[in-house]
This record gives C-alpha cells, structure tokens and sequence, in this order.
C-alpha cells in the first residue's frame, strides 16, 4: 500500500484497521493484582448507587456546607475513610455516590480501588488520585501508554516500565531488614507504607509463586532512610545490586483502564498482530510486539507498520477473516480461560 493510501484508510477505516490489526493483551492483565468478575459483581451496583429510601437523616453540622464545599471535603478524603462516610447513613450514601470523580472511578477504576483496599493502602490516596489517574493515559515513567496502577504510588505505568525501571522496585521487609542491618521493628517505623500481598498468578508461566505476606517500595523506603542518615550511599547501592524475585513487582500493581472525557471511551491498551506476525516470520528476538498503544498511538504505529497494513490488505477493508499468528487469538493467553475470563 502506498503511503497515501495508508492514511485515506486510517482516516476511513478507523475502527475496522483497530478490529482487524490490533488485540489487548490479556496476559498482562493477569499476572498483576485481578479481580475474579463474578466476586465483583455483588458489590459493583451498591458502590454506584444510594438506597431507593429516600434519606430521613441529615449529617449534622456538614450538612451546612454549601454543595461545592461538601464536594471539595470529600475529594480530599482518603478511599478508606470515604468509605467509611458513605456508611454513616442514607444521606451520607447519596452525597458520596454524587460525586463526580467518585462515580467515574466506581465505575471503570473498580480494580484500582479494591487493588488499594486489598493492598491495606487505601489510607494513602484520595478518590481524587484515582480519577486524575483514571482521566490519563499516560506512564509516568516513559510518557507511553500506561494501562496498569502501581499500587504504591496511584500513578500510572506500562508493562514495561513494571518490568524493567529501578523506579518499581520492590522487596519483603525481611530481605530489607538483612541487607540493610535495621532491625524489623525500626523498618517498620521509618521505611515508609507496606504493602500486603493477595492471591495471584503473578508470572507467565503460570507456576506457583513464593509470595511475602508484605512488600516494601525500595525507592520510597531508601530514600526515607537515607534523609535521617541511617543508611548511607554503599547500603543503597547494595540495595541496588540485589537481584530481585521474579514477579514481585506484579503484586503491587492492576490493570486500570484510561477514561476520556471527550468521548467517554474506555482504553485498556492495544498491541499491534503484525508485529507478532513479523516477529514469528523473522524468527528473531523483538519488543515491538509486547508494545501497548492508545487507540490514536496504535493507528499511527499502523501507518509504519508494514507486516501491520499487509494483515488489512488481506482483509479486504475489515470483509474478510485474516490469517493471524495463534498468539494473537489467543490476546496472548493460550491456557483455556474458565467463563469469567480468567485461568480455568
């Protein structure tokens, strides 16, 4: 296809090219903190609504808070204790479930919210953290397209920045307490939050993993230690040269989806079938295909893409089923995938 061509069939075809070319990798989903859908269920319609009873009972010396001051107070309260708020009676429930933000993050950031509460973390962040990171797309590490939350922060990050970037390290207080020669009672008073594992999968490959009942965010502790002076710079980098435990890092993170305002889609992040497909042809080793775009990146990747445009091309504009790799059918997962989604 000429260059020409190729963008009259972007600007065309949009969503076809996007139906055709493009999958969501679910694999990285699940090895990250997840929820079973049929656990959430119960609760998703009571956490986006207030009772039918119309409310009997007013909240005192906050009811006089004009609306918009009441709005202000509880988006600086942290999940925990908004939670604790909307059980205080009917009235509190209908003016927390009016929030704005709240509803927007009740709605498509539920697996931010329970990957907090689970994580005992909850007190650290606002329900005005989750929708600024709920509202972009964007890693703050590397500035690509960010589809998980890392738990210890509220921010956003790619798979691949999880992965690979210093900045998500993470390790048991234990291993933190030998290698730095503070005792677990002093660690626990300085090194900052801990967090608390759950249940998971937590690798590719699907094999049991050692998981600690706690994990320590390195950056944050080191840091905070370091500013009182009691560990220096060779203790850091001891620190440093430890090599870690394989999917650690994806304990203290979960999926969650982008949000746009504008049109009020929902992004969870695409990656591209024609560089896997190329990928498996070259026979060579490549990252392009575990890249994740937005909808807009992943149709300027498209325009560059030729193993990309040969897949629309056989499919005749969107007509015609396509001969992709297995992999890509399978949005990453070959394992069979019980009812829910998840790992049979």
């Amino acid at each position: 296809m000429s260059s020409v061509d190729v963008l009259a069939d972007i600007e065309k075809h949009a969503d076809a090219i996007l139906r055709v070319c493009s999958y969501h990798r679910r694999d990285f989903d699940l090895v990250v903190v997840r929820s079973r859908p049929h656990d959430m269920r119960p609760v998703q319609a009571s956490l986006q609504t207030a009772f039918e009873t119309l409310p009997t009972a007013e909240l005192g010396i906050l009811g006089r808070l004009p609306a918009e001051l009441m709005s202000m107070v509880l988006r600086e309260l942290h999940v925990r204790s908004f939670f604790r708020f909307r059980q205080v009676n009917r009235r509190a429930r209908v003016v927390s479930t009016g929030l704005w933000e709240y509803g927007l993050v009740s709605k498509h950031g539920l697996e931010g919210l329970r990957g907090l509460l689970r994580a005992e973390l909850a007190h650290l962040f606002t329900i005005d953290d989750l929708y600024r990171s709920l509202i972009t797309d964007k890693c703050l590490t590397c500035g690509g397209f960010g589809g998980l939350l890392f738990l210890f922060t509220a921010g956003r990050c790619c798979f691949d920045c999880l992965q690979s970037s210093a900045h998500y390290r993470v390790l048991p207080p234990s291993a933190f307490t030998k290698l730095t020669h503070i005792s677990p009672g002093r660690l626990k008073r300085l090194s900052g939050p801990t967090l608390r594992t759950v249940p998971g999968i937590y690798n590719m490959m699907e094999t049991p993993a050692r998981r600690p009942r706690y994990l320590i965010f390195e950056e944050k502790a080191t840091q905070t230690l370091q500013a009182i002076r009691a560990i220096g710079e060779d203790t850091i980098q001891h620190l440093r040269s430890r090599r870690e435990q394989l999917g650690q890092r994806f304990m203290a993170a979960t999926a969650y989806p982008c949000c746009s305002l504008n049109n009020a889609k929902l992004e969870r992040g695409v990656s591209c079938k024609g560089c896997q497909a190329g990928l498996e042809v070259l026979r060579c080793d490549s990252d392009d295909r575990d890249r994740v775009f937005s909808t807009r990146g992943f149709l300027s990747h498209f325009s560059q893409c030729v193993e990309a445009q040969q897949l629309w091309t056989e499919s005749e504009g969107g007509t015609r089923p396509v001969n992709e790799p297995e992999l890509t059918r399978h949005c990453g997962y070959f394992n069979e995938l019980g009812p829910d989604g998840l790992p049979a």
